[in-house]
């Protein structure tokens, strides 16, 4: 196993409802944000994609 941003995007949901407080937390542990919070839909709610510290993509998903 290698880390990549070519394998497969896994959506997490942000605990505290809001994608703006873990976003704000994103760069602070070494990490980045690739695409910042971004509405899907209302229906939907928002997401982002970060880069983890390893070199893994990762998306975050919350209705706010």
């Amino acid at each position: 196993y290698r880390p990549s941003v070519d394998g497969a995007l896994v959506y997490f949901n942000v605990p505290s409802g809001d994608l703006s407080n873990e976003l704000g937390k994103v760069e602070k542990a070494g990490g980045k944000v690739l695409i910042p919070k971004t509405l899907i839909s209302e229906q939907y709610g928002h997401m982002a994609v970060c880069l983890d510290t390893e070199g893994n993509r990762i998306a975050l998903h919350s209705m706010q």
